[in-house]
């Protein structure tokens, strides 16, 4: 893996999305990635790392698929979703969506690249981003905001989740801890493989059956313990770091940054039952409003230098 030596704990930041509400489309897709590359991480080494040059943070990226090979299963993935979910025509959305989205990719210095966004005609709280810049909003996410700076925070997390690479990272991370598991897996058997063969008729037997349980129970463990120390980890780091990266450009495309706050104090009152954070993809809506709100008041304090990097 990768390990940075040159940052501290401060949070930086694959269907990456704005809150946990997630689709079957997506599921899918992530789940067609890693099965359609699981082979070729049995035989890759798992030291594959890279700088980005936005964050400055090595990567662990050598397991995703390439960028084009990505981008077209991206591409089937958003043709799929936007057959099974009604898209809408109402310029009201569209119109402002891709205003805010076209100032926003200014700020993050992407102007030449190709955006696709689309307003997805449900009531659900959500926005998300697919590899190949396609950035997909829901009309509840639109109306719950309050003004079009909420709307430009969360555009800005999306497209922090390209300029991270996070699909890419996440990706390799997941994996490479399918490989860990499978390897586990295996070693176990093994073992119990071993003992049982040293028996004979029902004993062998009975000893097979008990090692087989075993194995499943291994496996299960071994699942959840690289999920939730591991990817769920990593899933929230690319959160915290697309939530600061987002900001950045709030600033630079003429937004008011201290909107992103208001946007997670607004999420963090509208969900107050959510699920453990250590147990969740994503940060806790109030303590992401915190470490926002921290990091501008951290800008601020540089004067007219502030805004211009997240490496801290």
């Amino acid at each position: 893996m990768c390990f940075n030596h040159t940052h501290n704990s401060t949070p930086k930041p694959v269907v990456t999305e704005i809150s946990e509400t997630s689709s079957t489309s997506r599921r899918a897709f992530v789940r067609k990635i890693a099965a359609g590359s699981a082979v070729v991480a049995t035989g890759a080494g798992l030291t594959s790392c890279a700088t980005n040059p936005e964050t400055g943070r090595k990567q662990f990226v050598g397991l995703a698929p390439g960028g084009e090979s990505l981008s077209s299963m991206a591409a089937a993935s958003w043709a799929e979703m936007k057959q099974q979910t009604p898209t809408s025509n109402d310029p009201r959305y569209t119109r402002r969506l891709a205003n805010i989205g076209s100032r926003i990719s200014r700020g993050a210095g992407r102007a030449n690249q190709t955006w696709d966004y689309a307003v997805f005609d449900t009531d659900t709280k959500n926005a998300f981003v697919l590899p190949g810049n396609r950035v997909g909003f829901y009309k509840g996410m639109m109306d719950f905001t309050d003004n079009d700076d909420q709307i430009a925070g969360i555009m800005g997390h999306e497209v922090g989740h390209v300029a991270g690479k996070h699909a890419q990272e996440r990706m390799s991370l997941q994996m490479a801890s399918q490989v860990a598991v499978v390897g586990g897996s295996v070693l176990g058997s093994t073992q119990f493989s071993k003992k049982c063969n040293s028996l004979a008729g029902s004993q062998r037997e009975s000893c097979m059956n008990s090692a087989n349980r075993n194995a499943q129970m291994l496996v299960q463990a071994l699942g959840l313990g690289t999920q939730i120390g591991l990817v769920l980890p990593y899933s929230r780091k690319h959160e915290s770091e697309s939530d600061l990266l987002g900001v950045n450009y709030m600033y630079k495309a003429g937004y008011d940054p201290y909107q992103a706050v208001k946007l997670w104090e607004k999420m963090a009152a509208d969900n107050p039952n959510r699920q453990p954070e250590f147990m969740s993809t994503h940060p806790d809506p109030a303590n992401r409003a915190q470490t926002i709100d921290a990091y501008i008041r951290r800008q601020d304090k540089m004067g007219s230098q502030g805004f211009k990097d997240i490496r801290t």
